[in-house]
């Protein structure tokens, strides 16, 4: 899901607590077409106590398919986040290349997009860095033909140390490291946050993508 973020105050003007951002989505649930939908309705429910939290419920219409979805916010001490979201769409991952070279990867990393979803962050990154041994390995043995017996028992570091170019090494260390770091009872990194592991899994998964679409052309001279 793509978002954009906007301000409470420019739909209330009302208490202080609603004068902070929000994320508005950009991506249809229903059609999937990023846009920038209408807002037809909003209202915001404060407790009797006047303390946070307060709520704002949202209606969308897409600018696409014209249907509707809801959101609804939690707004605590200045800073909001979406509590749900109606229709509720599971992230998903699919590749035609990837999936032939590593099938378990796409079932793996899809498990720990449902752990993301879910708010279950340390899950998903602890399912982010196992997917990343999976790709890795199976890319070494399915693409460049490497023995098996050899590749399944080196560890994550050798793995990407021996099969990995220049360019894609430093990105992979990125998910190794972090993905480890939330196994930890204390952590190295708590100050990088999820959203970080999160683009440099989204960037190594591309990098591989565009490998096998090399490697692997639809048509030749």
């Amino acid at each position: 899901m793509n978002y954009i973020q906007k301000n409470f105050h420019d739909l209330f003007n009302a208490a202080n607590e609603l004068n902070c951002t929000y994320q508005k989505p950009a991506q249809c649930p229903h059609c999937g077409i990023c846009c920038d939908p209408l807002i037809l309705g909003s209202t915001f429910i404060s407790p009797f106590t006047a303390k946070p939290p307060q709520f704002v419920f949202l209606i969308f219409q897409c600018t696409a398919c014209k249907k509707l979805f809801t959101a609804t916010y939690e707004v605590t001490n200045g800073k909001s986040h979406i509590c749900c979201m109606t229709p509720f769409k599971p992230s998903a991952f699919s590749d035609e290349l990837i999936e032939k070279i590593s099938p378990r990867f796409i079932e793996v990393y899809n498990q720990a997009l449902r752990a993301k979803d879910n708010k279950d962050l340390n899950l998903a990154a602890i399912g982010y860095r196992s997917a990343l041994e999976i790709l890795i390995k199976d890319y070494a043995i399915n693409e460049l033909n490497e023995p098996p017996e050899k590749v399944i028992k080196l560890k994550l570091f050798e793995a990407i140390s021996n099969y990995l170019p220049e360019n894609m090494l430093s990105t992979a260390d990125v998910v190794r490291i972090l993905g480890n770091d939330h196994t930890h009872y204390e952590r190295k990194y708590p100050e990088l946050d999820f959203n970080l592991l999160q683009k440099y899994m989204d960037i190594f998964i591309n990098l591989v993508q565009t490998k096998l679409l090399i490697a692997n052309p639809p048509v030749s001279r």
